[in-house]
């Protein structure tokens, strides 16, 4: 789910692996595999993809738990998500008008407004509830860009998957 195309041509430009872009509407800007869908049922298969990247995409979904367990589906080892998320209520209130003149602007208003703005230990909470192993977390950003957005990474892993004992400390 990384709308506009970026990512996916920087991932097929650096390694030989497949991306391909996913949105509900025309956001793509590069020329890179794209796909629209509904925005309820991902058109892949179960286990598709050994890892799948939600890039900024959940705060907007209406249901953003269905929309994670329809990544999940389609994921055998490993998600990774990449979403805005606040620490207080100021921080609430700047990240909703931030993110609705970004949508705004990037997309001449034709993006839904974001609706699922949570803290970490929300998104945190989410992932436990679908015994999701966080692997890694980290706040993305300098301090002066974290003053005005945050931006967390969570890298995560299914239960069961290949790679769940490689690796770890005992």
């Amino acid at each position: 789910m990384l709308g506009e195309g970026y990512v996916a041509a920087a991932l097929r430009r650096r390694t030989d692996l497949w991306a391909c872009a996913v949105d509900i509407g025309p956001y793509q800007r590069v020329p890179v595999p794209y796909l629209i869908y509904d925005g309820t049922s991902l058109p892949f298969h179960d286990a598709t993809f050994d890892t799948t990247l939600i890039s900024l995409a959940l705060h907007y979904c209406a249901d953003p738990e269905a929309v994670l367990d329809e990544a999940l589906r389609i994921t055998t080892t490993r998600l990774i998500i990449l979403e805005s998320v606040y620490r207080n209520r100021c921080e609430r209130f700047c990240l909703e008008r931030l993110d609705g003149w970004v949508s705004r602007y990037r997309h001449g208003g034709d993006m839904h407004h974001a609706l699922a703005f949570k803290r970490v230990d929300e998104w945190q909470r989410i992932f436990a509830a679908r015994s999701l192993e966080t692997i890694d977390r980290r706040w993305l950003g300098s301090r002066w860009e974290r003053l005005v957005h945050q931006l967390t990474l969570f890298v995560l892993e299914k239960p069961g998957s290949p790679c769940a004992s490689v690796n770890r400390p005992p």
